[in-house]
């Protein structure tokens, strides 16, 4: 099979999950995450508006915003396929682009350097390589990115990745059941 393929397959595998299914893992999910971010003192993180067959990840925002932690949210350009971070100040302040995805005002503040980027995607690999939707707007965004890279995901997210030499890995992968260094799986290979 090729990305798109293999993407389609897992963006049907995500959407059969129940209500009340993919409600307990985020749960489990959120957690770990959340608790990752205390115990690591991370003040900001940047983090996508999440797409309904995506991990809901308003819980983590409003949870962390509550806790004084920074959140920026992608906006895509997509002439030049770049992307900028800009601060989540209210849920009532988003936008919608072009492709009716969930943005911040890029009146916001601007940070593109927040000290952790939880990256999504499709389909991940235990080394940290995820394929995504396939724009190549992170790969490009994490070229220039020095801080923390985590994806949290669903167990059933593990696959096949087909790893091109632009593709730019995670370092952590937080799933309901699991945490893996996926930087160090690459050390170790």
């Amino acid at each position: 099979m090729n990305k798109k393929q293999l993407r389609k397959k897992m963006i049907e595998t995500l959407q059969s999950f129940s209500k009340e299914e993919k409600l307990e893992k985020e749960q489990k999910i959120h957690q770990k995450l959340l608790n990752f971010i205390e115990e690591n003192d991370i003040n900001s993180v940047g983090l996508v508006l999440s797409m309904p067959h995506e991990m809901d990840t308003w819980p983590i925002i409003e949870h962390l915003k509550e806790n004084g932690v920074k959140l920026y949210a992608p906006k895509s350009d997509y002439v030049t396929k770049g992307m900028n971070f800009y601060e989540v100040v209210d849920r009532e302040d988003l936008l919608t682009d072009d492709k009716d995805i969930l943005i911040p005002d890029d009146t916001n503040e601007l940070n593109n350097s927040p000290e952790l980027l939880i990256v999504p995607g499709v389909i991940f690999n235990e080394k940290g390589y995820r394929t995504g939707y396939g724009g190549g707007f992170y790969d490009r965004f994490l070229k220039g990115f020095n801080g923390l890279k985590i994806s949290a995901l669903f167990d059933e997210q593990f696959g096949e990745v087909i790893v091109e030499s632009h593709d730019i890995p995670v370092d952590l992968l937080i799933t309901p059941t699991k945490t893996i260094n996926a930087k160090e799986n690459r050390l170790n290979d």
